[in-house]
């Protein structure tokens, strides 16, 4: 059997994600899986959707089986989502191809940039340039320009290339056979105010971002054309039924942990660097909202995404170093009969423990039980968003979800 697996969040699923599915399956795949965010993810905020009901969408629309990327990972950096996802994905040891959507459609593109990105003399030229107040993003496609010209750097200012370059970077660090597989992103931009911009399906796939403002505004016509039939209707069924997460009702419970923060609390947080946990206690001593704390500590070099993972990091206290050793285990969020052959074949295979049980998991200890603890307060804290406030543990007690 011939599998193939993505990379995604999900947040929802659109008709983009449906057509880099149908590509796959044209391409050979007999197999796709799905290694997913959960209820929190790399933005550094809720997903809108519940990790269960993504799944299950997805199931729907033509994935055989989805596993989740465990939270440390889901609510990190490019780098380590990437690296934590193609981790799970090399350890659960039959998967043969990694698809991805990417705004240059090719691999050679991508593939000069992930060989320049993995020279040792582009460290050096990264901290000269960061020492001269340039973000991370800027210093490195500054730093590949100048090593290897400006066709090699192109595709760190895109998006999509970027991710997909980084896909490349890790598949190159674990070995094995997983072989890359790319389609040009189709229909409108990455975080596009507008639904439309582009060709293939009719209509082109629409923003990811632009789907969650119309979804939450109710928007269902709107959205509808936008999003698979059978994923619209279990969105709609979601947020009739309060099965979704108001982000809004995060700001007052993140104040709050913000404030109790000492200044140590701060230099614990994951990823911090050059100062920054200073920026922030100041910011929130200052700060009357989330918006004004984060204009308060945002650096000239660093995005507001870092800074909205940093704060989440402190929210669901999650420890320093979590995301930057490799992860415990593999969990099934959901499968159909397809997926199910193919964990029959993982079983044989792969080097992690396997399972769709957090309370199996954590019985493994160590590291392990660590992970389920993370994941079991997120969920917790996740549903304190959402209209119809689930009990605590419910990602002990929710089963897998067969179709």
């Amino acid at each position: 059997m011939k599998i193939a697996a993505i990379i995604a969040e999900y947040n929802p699923y659109h008709n983009g994600h449906r057509l880099l599915v149908r590509q796959v399956r044209s391409a050979g795949a007999q197999a796709v899986i799905a290694v997913m965010g959960g209820d929190w993810l790399q933005r550094g905020e809720p997903a809108l959707f519940p990790k269960r009901i993504r799944a299950r969408a997805a199931l729907t629309c033509g994935v055989d089986l989805v596993l989740e990327l465990p939270l440390p990972y889901a609510a990190a950096t490019a780098e380590r989502f990437a690296w934590g996802a193609v981790f799970i994905l090399s350890a659960l040891g039959c998967v043969d191809t990694l698809a991805f959507g990417s705004e240059c459609g090719e691999l050679p593109p991508l593939e000069r940039c992930a060989a320049a990105l993995r020279e040792p003399r582009l460290d050096k030229e990264l901290r000269r340039r960061m020492g001269e107040g340039l973000s991370y993003a800027a210093a490195r496609q500054q730093g590949v320009e100048a090593l290897y010209g400006p066709e090699a750097a192109v595709p760190l200012a895109r998006p999509n290339d970027t991710l997909a370059v980084q896909y490349l970077v890790e598949l190159a660090k674990v070995g094995g056979s997983i072989r890359p597989f790319t389609i040009p992103r189709q229909g409108a931009g990455h975080d596009s105010a507008s639904p439309c911009g582009g060709e293939g399906e009719r209509p082109p796939p629409a923003s990811a971002s632009w789907l969650r403002q119309r979804l939450r505004a109710g928007e269902w016509e709107e959205a509808k054309p936008y999003i698979p039939p059978p994923a619209w209707a279990l969105y709609r069924e979601a947020m009739e039924a309060g099965h979704w997460a108001d982000s809004a009702r995060l700001e007052l419970p993140l104040l709050a942990v913000l404030r109790r923060m000492t200044q140590e609390d701060f230099a614990a947080l994951p990823d911090l660097s050059e100062g920054l946990e200073h920026r922030l206690w100041r910011a929130v001593q200052k700060g009357r909202s989330l918006q004004e704390i984060l204009e308060l500590a945002k650096p000239r070099r660093y995005a507001h995404a870092r800074l909205r993972r940093l704060l989440l990091a402190a929210y669901l206290g999650l420890p320093a170093g979590a995301c930057r050793e490799e992860p415990p285990y593999i969990r099934v969020l959901g499968m159909n009969a397809t997926g199910a052959k193919v964990l029959s074949m993982a079983k044989g295979q792969t080097v992690l423990p396997l399972s769709h049980s957090l309370a199996r998991l954590e019985r493994l200890g160590g590291r392990a039980k660590a992970f389920t603890a993370m994941e079991v307060r997120a969920a917790d804290l996740y549903g304190l968003l959402c209209p119809a406030v689930p009990p605590c543990g419910t990602d002990y007690t929710n089963s897998i979800i067969t179709l």
